[in-house]
């Protein structure tokens, strides 16, 4: 800013309107634009104060006046300090992706899947009882875990009841795999309309019932006449319907068996087919 003299004021004042802007009427000239934004930013200081003066309620001056100050006080953009930050972080933190962070993100995008199951017979078993049994899961594991195969759990279930969960017979017998209350209560279970809970007695009482018989016919025929009458004939009782009960089950076991063998080869077939 330069400061003139009041007789040289008039004569640059004239050739300012001419070189510049229209006369100020002060006794200075602006010679650079940093003055008019200088100017420019007191001018919007003084009248926010003004305003402020004027709208001083309780707390609503404090609500207008304080952006109002402060938006034409000289504060950083946030653009400038976003900027500032990414340039004094260093490069591979820049780089850096923290969406990978996590454990099971890494885990499920990072760290080496798995190499894909073999395609095996009880690989194909298990996957046929998930999908195409019903109650399959349960009836796969419990018979897993009972050293009996699924086939033979899953045709006692459709013998007995044909998978209908709340079954009640006339002897009182319960759900799927059709036990008798005093039975459930002696293998821990104490809701048979539970379909869980019945085949985990059911696998149970039919794993009992072999080890105690030694075959399986046997076992079978006493799970259907119950273990008297198998003591009292000395074996298979002659019985037309537990005979019928011991065929149908040995008949629906060779099914699911056909049903598994017939899946594993489709599967193999397919498997060679996307290697080709």
């Amino acid at each position: 800013m330069v400061r003139l003299l009041p007789s040289v004021g008039l004569r640059m004042a004239a050739r300012a309107t001419r070189t510049t802007s229209r006369p100020t009427g002060k006794d200075f000239r602006i010679i650079c634009d940093c003055q008019r934004h200088a100017l420019r930013e007191r001018t919007l200081w003084r009248r926010s104060l003004r305003v402020v003066a004027h709208l001083r309620r309780g707390g609503f001056a404090l609500l207008v006046g304080v952006p109002l100050v402060l938006g034409v006080s000289e504060l950083p953009s946030i653009s400038s300090i976003a900027e500032s930050r990414v340039a004094a972080r260093p490069q591979a933190a820049v780089n850096d992706f923290r969406i990978f962070t996590t454990a099971r993100i890494r885990k499920g995008f990072l760290d080496p899947q798995p190499e894909p199951a073999v395609m095996t017979l009880e690989v194909t078993k298990e996957e046929f009882f998930r999908t195409h049994v019903p109650y399959g899961s349960i009836i796969y594991r419990e018979a897993q875990r009972n050293q009996l195969a699924p086939e033979l759990v899953a045709a006692v279930i459709e013998a007995e009841s044909d998978f209908r969960p709340r079954l009640i017979s006339e002897k009182n017998a319960q759900g799927l795999m059709q036990i008798v209350p005093s039975t459930g209560e002696l293998l821990g279970v104490h809701n048979l309309f539970d379909p869980e809970q019945n085949i985990v007695a059911g696998t149970k009482y039919l794993r009992y019932l072999i080890d105690r018989f030694g075959n399986l016919r046997t076992a079978l025929a006493a799970y259907n006449a119950g273990e008297g009458n198998i003591e009292k004939f000395g074996g298979m009782p002659p019985f037309p319907e537990t005979v019928n009960y011991v065929q149908r089950v040995n008949s629906h076991t060779r099914w699911y068996r056909l049903q598994v063998r017939e899946s594993f080869l489709a599967a193999s077939r397919m498997n060679m087919t996307y290697a080709r």
